[in-house]
């Protein structure tokens, strides 16, 4: 199977627009990891533990590990995690940052959640010059124009690549980069 065609977004909080409004009857949580919180409350899955021990770890190459998430009538139907540098990010920096594995409940989708979800997560960093990465698969048109919609500019293109047959455990790798 060849390698995943996938396009490298770059956007900084500084340049971010302001989130628009969530939708009446959704909340949202901004959840940070602990030695006793593994994952978000009303959601358990080996991911979560997964995430959460290379953040224990520090694994990660810094202490920026999160997931935003909205929930609508009880359930959750939007997740969107930010994640420090590690081995299948070897583009970024120490102190970047990447939103990814950003999903919407496919009946939810077309409201919004996930540009919101992305310009909430920009706007409650601190670090207003800090870079934030957006990867997302090439034919993925919709997911461009959320990144695009907060200020992210393409940067590059390249692959996902896989790693003793295993996707899990490969790497996204730029190999062109754009300028300018």
């Amino acid at each position: 199977m060849p390698p995943e065609r996938v396009l490298f977004l770059e956007g900084r909080p500084e340049n971010a627009p302001p989130a628009p409004l969530l939708p009446a009857g959704y909340e949202c949580l901004f959840w940070r990891p602990s030695l006793t919180r593994i994952w978000p409350p009303g959601l358990g899955a080996a991911i979560f533990a997964i995430w959460w021990l290379l953040h224990m770890l520090q694994v990660f190459e810094n202490r920026g590990f999160a997931e935003f998430l909205i929930r609508h009538d009880g359930d959750w139907v939007h997740r969107s995690v930010v994640t420090p540098r590690y081995f299948r990010f070897p583009f970024m920096r120490a102190r970047d940052l990447q939103v990814g594995d950003v999903w919407t409940r496919e009946s939810e989708r077309g409201r919004g959640l996930a540009s919101f979800a992305l310009l909430s997560i920009l706007m409650a960093d601190r670090d207003r010059e800090r870079p934030y990465w957006y990867v997302v698969e090439e034919s993925n048109l919709v997911s461009i124009r959320v990144a695009e919609r907060a200020c992210f500019r393409r940067a590059g293109s390249g692959a996902r690549t896989s790693r003793l047959g295993l996707r899990l455990l490969g790497a996204y790798r730029m190999g062109e980069q754009f300028h300018g």
